[in-house]
């Protein structure tokens, strides 16, 4: 009997003694992904020195820390180069606190990133900083033919490849034809001689006639494919059932491009006849 009731008294006092004893609230191990640009400060601050411990990993030679005395209620990280850094902090305090993750420019402007309220305890915050080139302003050289040749380059490829090869072929083509053109109107004027010879205004109509002319052949072949593309694809699945895997030769965009240019050369041509009273060679 005596044996039970010492049993039951060790039993009563470990039960007491559990309730009694303070229960410690579980640590939060969050994660964030911060992205900042090259010279912007990565901080942690907080109202409460909680900071306990700092461990950052990364190229250190290249970063900037914070040299604060542990406990601290602030830490900072810069680079002024690309770089990546995993930082690792334990944030502790009695009392509730709270800290915030912010990102300053070297403006002095700050961003709040994220923020946590503790109402007391332990918080283990990593950080995965990742610093990047700030993205360009405007140009940091001055234009040239290199800038010149860059925009050609990036403007071209917005065409597909059979386009181009298209107009290159029908460019030489009207270019050499209309140059032969040219030069035997303004041979025969000469010689016949009842003919002024073709000035220099003359020569520029019949360039931009040429150059029309080129435009409305590209763009009624490039139209004639496309079409043409569409309708055997069509007789193939609705008449023969089958789908046929072709490349696509539809390019909306440079139809309307040559058909805004067609336009402005017409307009052009158009000018110079009524402007300066250029008249085509047959009605000279």
């Amino acid at each position: 009997m005596k044996k039970r009731i010492g049993v039951l008294a060790v039993l009563m006092i470990t039960a007491m003694a559990l309730l009694v004893s303070p229960v410690h609230p579980a640590t939060m191990n969050p994660q964030e992904n911060v992205n900042l640009y090259t010279g912007n400060r990565l901080v942690i601050d907080s109202n409460q020195p909680s900071i306990k411990s700092v461990v950052v990993r990364g190229n250190l030679t290249a970063a900037t820390l914070s040299n604060n005395g542990y406990p601290s209620k602030n830490f900072t990280l810069t680079t002024n180069s690309t770089q990546i850094y995993t930082v690792d902090l334990l944030l502790s305090y009695q009392a509730p606190y709270t800290s915030e993750i912010v990102i300053s420019d070297p403006s002095g402007s700050k961003t709040q990133f994220t923020s946590y309220f503790v109402s007391g305890g332990d918080l283990n915050l990593t950080i995965f900083a990742s610093f990047q080139t700030a993205p360009s302003t405007g140009p940091s050289v001055p234009l040239g033919w290199s800038s010149f040749y860059g925009w050609v380059s990036q403007f071209g490829g917005a065409f597909p490849f059979w386009i181009k090869i298209l107009y290159a072929v029908l460019g030489a083509q009207f270019a050499f034809v209309g140059y032969r053109w040219i030069k035997f109107e303004d041979e025969r004027r000469r010689i016949e001689g009842h003919l002024p010879p073709l000035d220099r205004g003359n020569k520029v109509y019949l360039w931009t006639e040429v150059v029309f002319r080129t435009l409305v052949a590209g763009f009624a072949i490039s139209l004639a494919v496309m079409i043409g593309e569409v309708l055997v694809l069509l007789i193939a699945q609705y008449l023969f059932f089958v789908n046929l895997d072709l490349v696509s030769l539809i390019d909306f965009f440079s139809i309307f491009f040559v058909a805004a240019l067609g336009t402005l050369v017409y307009l052009t041509r158009e000018g110079l006849e009524r402007i300066f009273d250029l008249k085509p060679i047959m009605e000279d």
